[in-house]
């Protein structure tokens, strides 16, 4: 499978996949009009490849300055995909970031993960200054 980039937009933000590094990354603003059409791709391709490639470890790394409510939709079925990617036996780390001065997107990335049940990957919230 071939990396993926979708540049970021003052809407979407920018996704990075490596299947050779085993990680994804997504950072930026999240308000797209049509967050299924924007996401509904991604999520099959990296469905399949946590599928197909059953990688032993998976590291993804999330920075929104906002998402609106539509957008967590995705954000949760990719916890649910990397939650079931840790009982086919893959190590899972997300590392949650987000401004000092954001609660609410801190607490977004602990209703994703509680909120759904997802308590087989290790969630690290960092804390940063933007």
């Amino acid at each position: 499978m071939t990396p993926i980039r979708i540049a970021r937009t003052e809407v979407t933000p920018e996704i990075l996949f490596s299947p050779t590094e085993r990680t994804l990354s997504i950072e930026g603003e999240c308000h797209p009009e049509n967050p299924a059409a924007f996401f509904g791709p991604f999520l099959a391709l990296l469905q399949q490849y946590l599928e197909t490639a059953q990688p032993g470890s998976f590291m993804m790394n999330v920075r929104f300055a906002y998402i609106n409510s539509a957008s967590t939709k995705a954000m949760r079925q990719i916890f649910v995909m990397l939650h079931e990617a840790t009982l086919r036996g893959c190590s899972v780390d997300i590392n949650w970031e987000f401004d000092s001065d954001d609660d609410a997107i801190q607490e977004l990335g602990q209703d994703l993960l509680y909120g759904i049940g997802v308590t087989t990957v290790v969630f690290n919230e960092v804390m940063i200054d933007i």
